[in-house]
């Protein structure tokens, strides 16, 4: 009969295919945190660059209220005020927040299958 001390064939071959199977989830969540990262780093600056663009034209409008109607200096005054609050909390929200970033952990268990299971 079998006796657990011993590696039969099965359990050498349940051992390796398991071991495949966490290397191959361990590459796939590394592949996926990779581009969630590239993501989080174009986000970032796409959006200071929309936030510089945005302010430079409400700065414009603003400095040269003459030559602009009322309504069009309102509208660049609350764009400057919500356009930076929101893209500031959304930049945080996504891109910055500690607690967004994921963290690789080893996915392989240390011990071999028994055989009787």
């Amino acid at each position: 009969m079998s006796n657990n001390s011993e590696l039969n064939p099965v359990i050498v071959e349940r051992a390796s295919e398991q071991l495949r199977q966490e290397r191959e989830t361990f590459d796939q969540a590394k592949a996926h945190d990779q581009w969630w990262f590239i993501l989080r780093l174009v986000m970032g600056f796409s959006s200071v660059v929309l936030l510089v663009a945005v302010m430079v034209v409400s700065v414009y409008i603003l400095f040269n209220s003459t030559d602009f109607p009322v309504q069009v200096v309102t509208a660049a005054g609350a764009a400057l005020f919500v356009d930076v609050l929101g893209m500031l909390m959304g930049v945080w929200k996504i891109a910055l927040n500690p607690r967004s970033v994921s963290k690789l952990q080893p996915t392989t268990q240390s011990s071999i299958p028994d055989a009787a299971s």
